[in-house]
């Protein structure tokens, strides 16, 4: 739980008052239990009455008691409640966080040895990764230094550097070695090693400085190296040319394992930047030079796009065919194949294009199949062969009805609109009766007081064994806990997908997100399609470049979206609110859909792609079908993207009501494919080809 624990007093108050319960939605019990009381000490001594009713909640008083006190400087009485909550209560979800402040107490005391054993207990309890194993390691590494272990110790900072490059734990860790490194200078810094964990922390500047003294340093077999990352750091700071030179200076040497990585970067940089013709002579390189390198296929595939864009379709055919030939098993050869197939269709050659996509599907399984099937329908279409078209536009309807493809075969056959009978209302269950064990105990407890957070704490807790996955899987719908519900219907729907449908395709957080996607105008199915691509209906989700919640928003886009609307910019980890991030994400959608003309697809695609590439794309490539700018999305994340949304709003619309009059529509054709920027929502990771 990355909240602070004394959130848990705030949630637990009303069970001693006999107040009504407050909403068991998670994002909305700490405001309520919040606005109720404002004394930490308060709730701890109404959580002790409660627990004489609720024995279960003892290892909740022994940690709330511990907070108290060490908020009130009593340093012993923390660490005493503490130290009993793992002595007493050894499978509560609090023994991790009691280890963690006994070791900090400890340390604070000087007593480094037990600070050292508190603080190894923490990180072994703690979830890897998160917030307080991040605090645990970087307490454990200073602990370790200071009695004198410093390998030990900067080896713990190297860990939470590479666990969590991007925040201020890292930062920390870096300062922290830096100051172990100057009391031991036995330990010097190894520069190359510091410039790669730089670059992963997106301190480019920090990084070629450090290649730089790697460079200085380097014996002939470290020199590929250096030059490599000082290249990444050089592109990473906007020195295009240099970084291009450093990369020919890696390859220069045919024989040096990293010069088809470093010259296959060269390329790939020239073409993001639209110089294709040397984009293509350095591709050329890699293939002349380093023919059997994992480079060599990405070289023939980039150089069948830049054909492929460039309209040059007998060039684009042959790269692609040439790759799936030479390079059978390699990732990209199945989608050479398809693309071979659909530049004739690009092409106008129908005929030529059906009889492709036909052969591909007869030797193709699973969604490849399928979108083989989709297309050789699209060019008998175009041939005029109706009825054969449509016998394949049924077959993909009716034997693949989840797929991508199958929405665009009704929409062909002119079926597009068939819903389920159900009204959308979100039903929740009650907690099961059944659920053993300390931790299904408190989370029944916890559940029945209406504080769905913690017992979906209690539930994650459970081991695997502890209980029937069905029972569990009820008991996570029972206190709101979607996502986790959501992951839990995955594993289980090789056995039975039918009855899991409303696990795997749930409405999370309906009514927030029926009123905030009503208001601006969208279907509210089509906000949960997304929100179930973006955070698996997570609200404390937080990607690897920061940006956070149901929505995926990043800090910089939500405070531009408040400040559109005259509405004061919100915190960062407010984000994690769910109703802020549903308001502040359906406001984004909104925008994007009335941008791109209430196009899904483009809607789509700026949400994750950017809406200025979206905007520059449908300039380059007008005239496009909707279909058709699917696949011309040249990077896999961004197509596969689009599809995943599209097919979660197919499944919401088939297993609930039909979406209400304020639905959006699919707009005009789109007029643009993808250029080749990858990232993952708006401006959320750096463009890469």
């Amino acid at each position: 739980m990355r909240r602070s624990a004394w959130w848990v007093g705030w949630m637990v108050v009303t069970v001693a008052c006999a107040a009504p319960p407050f909403d068991s939605r998670p994002e909305t019990a700490p405001a309520a239990a919040g606005r109720a009381y404002g004394s930490l000490e308060q709730a701890t001594r109404l959580v002790a009455a409660a627990a004489r009713q609720y024995p279960v909640l003892e290892d909740y008083v022994l940690y709330l008691e511990a907070r108290t006190a060490r908020s009130a400087g009593r340093s012993t009485g923390a660490l005493e409640r503490a130290r009993r909550l793992v002595a007493t209560c050894p499978e509560s979800i609090w023994v991790g966080p009691a280890w963690l402040m006994a070791g900090q107490l400890e340390r604070a005391a000087g007593e480094l040895a037990a600070a050292r054993a508190s603080l190894a207990a923490a990180r072994a309890a703690l979830p890897g990764g998160s917030s307080r194993w991040l605090r645990a390691t970087l307490g454990l590494a200073d602990v370790q230094g200071a009695l004198g272990e410093p390998a030990v110790a900067l080896e713990l900072a190297r860990e939470l550097r590479r666990a969590r490059p991007r925040g201020l734990a890292a930062r920390r860790a870096r300062r922290l070695a830096e100051r172990i490194r100057a009391a031991h200078p036995e330990f010097p810094l190894d520069h190359a090693d510091e410039a790669e964990a730089r670059l992963r922390e997106g301190d480019a500047r920090g990084a070629r400085e450090q290649a730089e003294m790697a460079l200085a340093e380097a014996e002939p077999i470290e020199r590929a190296r250096a030059l490599w990352l000082r290249a990444q750091a050089e592109h990473a700071v906007g020195l295009g040319a240099a970084a291009e030179t450093t990369c020919l200076a890696v390859a220069a040497d045919s024989r040096e394992p990293l010069g088809p990585r470093a010259l296959t970067a060269a390329a790939g940089w020239r073409w993001n930047a639209d110089d294709d013709a040397g984009a293509l002579g350095l591709f050329a390189e890699v293939l002349r030079r380093f023919p059997d390198s994992p480079q060599a296929p990405e070289a023939l595939y980039a150089s069948g796009r830049i054909a492929q864009e460039a309209r040059r379709w007998a060039d684009a055919r042959a790269a692609y065919g040439r790759l799936a030939e030479r390079y059978p098993h390699a990732e990209l050869a199945a989608e050479a194949r398809w693309r071979a197939a659909f530049v004739r269709y690009l092409a106008g050659e129908m005929a030529a294009a059906a009889e492709a996509f036909g052969r591909l599907a007869g030797r193709s399984t699973g969604a490849a199949r399928v979108a083989a099937e989709y297309w050789q329908a699209r060019a008998l279409t175009r041939l005029g062969r109706g009825a054969e078209a449509r016998n394949l536009l049924v077959h993909v309807a009716e034997r693949h009805p989840r797929s991508y493809y199958a929405e665009l075969a009704e929409e062909r056959l002119g079926r597009r609109g068939a819903a389920g009978e159900r009204p959308a209302i979100d039903r929740t269950p009650p907690f099961p009766g059944e659920l053993d064990g300390s931790h299904g105990e408190r989370a029944r407890v916890l559940a029945q007081l209406g504080f769905g957070r913690f017992a979906r704490l209690e539930l994650d807790a459970i081991p695997p064994a502890g209980v029937p996955r069905r029972r569990l899987l009820e008991a996570y719908r029972a206190v709101g806990a979607v996502g986790a519900a959501l992951r839990l219907a995955h594993v289980m729907r090789p056995a039975s997908p039918g009855a899991l449908r409303e696990y795997l395709y749930p409405l999370g957080y309906w009514e927030t997100v029926r009123a905030a996607a009503q208001a601006r105008g969208v279907d509210p199915f089509f906000v949960l399609a997304l929100i179930r691509q973006e955070s698996l209906f997570e609200p404390e989700a937080t990607s690897s470049a920061g940006a956070r919640g149901l929505m995926q928003l990043l800090p910089a886009t939500a405070r531009h979206l408040a400040s559109a609307d005259g509405t004061s910019p919100p915190a960062e980890l407010a984000l994690e609110d769910v109703e802020t991030n549903i308001d502040l994400g359906t406001r984004l959608l909104a925008r994007l859909l009335r941008q791109f003309r209430g196009s899904l697809v483009k809607a789509l695609a700026a949400y994750n792609g950017g809406e200025e590439a979206v905007a520059k794309w449908e300039r380059r490539y007008p005239g496009r079908e909707a279909d058709e700018f699917v696949e011309l999305i040249s990077f896999r994340e961004t197509r596969d993207y689009v599809k995943a949304v599209l097919r979660n709003y197919r499944a919401y619309r088939h297993l609930y009501a039909a979406p209400t009059p304020a639905t959006t529509s699919a707009g005009s054709p789109p007029k643009a494919p993808f250029d080749m920027m990858a990232m993952t929502s708006p401006a959320r990771v750096v463009a890469t080809r």
